[in-house]
């Protein structure tokens, strides 16, 4: 192992925060790690590390030289990265982070669409509701349904994330079709909730063109969208979702909007996510297309959903 490999392999053990994960993620010994990284301090001349029995800490030298091994990183994957955008088809691993319900729905099926145009592509596709670093992961291409914050990356809009409030045939029939915002308010609802946070709460416009909050009736809780949605099927909530899970509801008519004159307020749009660079690469180029063709313009989930025009005289009792 040269010089520049052994520094690839410090960034690996700060990054993975020891030397025994750095070595799970390698498929390697642990002795394998702790032997290079001498070899490096004792070509370097320097000790990197202030070793204990459970932790690693770096040393004064060893955060500076980190950096610089960060900085041949990006070097390294930036030169490969402006190689592949000159080839004539995608080759390697295209690596995509997604929220779960979205890419179940939408990133999944263009990820299949893409690997049978491409034979020489593999995917990692990782769905997660949590907050990853684009970087530190090594993600060719992240989906975000929040407002892009960091500046060191690039954030393209995919589609609109449009809020329903909707419900079933059948809950209509149970409790009538509301008539205003306080009716609505009444009714059972469900609400997303987990342990540090709780979505029962309505953010809407009032009449003062102001932004107000009215408290949900959530007579059912639950920290999966997917199981909120098959509470509304069956008639026992109404709920406020992103029209995106709602779409196959919409397009069978098992769920219809309701109060849809009530202008509920902005949620964040959905965001394609990837670093910065002079080049972006075939792969994820090629990969942003085939998700386009799933999304749509506009979004296929809003061509299913009933236009407030085709609601009015709707009777769902009937």
């Amino acid at each position: 192992m040269d010089l520049s490999s052994r520094l690839l392999l410090l960034a690996e053990v700060v990054d993975a925060g020891s030397f025994t994960r750095a070595a799970d993620l390698r498929h390697v010994d642990r002795s394998v790690i702790s032997r290079q990284i001498r070899h490096l301090e004792k070509e370097l001349e320097v000790r990197l590390f202030n070793r204990s029995t459970r932790v690693v800490h770096l040393t004064d030298a060893g955060r500076e030289i980190y950096q610089r091994a960060l900085s041949l990183r990006t070097a390294l994957e930036d030169a490969r990265h402006v190689a592949e955008a000159y080839q004539s088809a995608p080759r390697g691993v295209l690596r995509i982070n997604a929220p779960t319900d979205f890419g179940r729905r939408y990133v999944a099926p263009a990820a299949g669409i893409f690997m049978r145009r491409f034979n020489d592509i593999r995917v990692e596709l990782q769905l997660d509701n949590g907050y990853v670093d684009v970087i530190a992961g090594g993600y060719d291409l992240v989906i975000r349904i929040s407002e892009p914050q960091d500046s060191s990356l690039i954030a393209r809009p995919l589609a609109r994330n449009h809020q329903v409030i909707c419900a079933s045939p059948e809950f209509v029939q149970k409790h009538g079709l509301p008539e205003s915002v306080d009716e609505l308010l009444l009714l059972p609802a469900t609400a997303y909730s987990r342990d540090d946070l709780s979505l029962d709460y309505l953010h809407y416009y009032n009449e003062s063109n102001h932004v107000v909050r009215g408290a949900l009736n959530a007579r059912f809780r639950t920290n999966d969208p997917e199981v909120m949605v098959r509470a509304m099927l069956v008639g026992l909530c109404y709920g406020v979702m992103p029209a995106f899970m709602l779409e196959d509801a919409f397009r069978d008519g098992k769920l219809f909007p309701i109060l849809p004159e009530l202008r509920l307020a902005p949620s964040p749009d959905i965001y394609m996510v990837y670093p910065h660079r002079e080049f972006m690469t075939l792969k994820t180029q090629r990969f942003i297309e085939c998700l386009q063709e799933v999304v749509g313009e506009p979004p296929v989930w809003e061509r299913n959903m009933p236009r407030i025009g085709m609601l009015q005289g709707y009777d769902p009792m009937a």
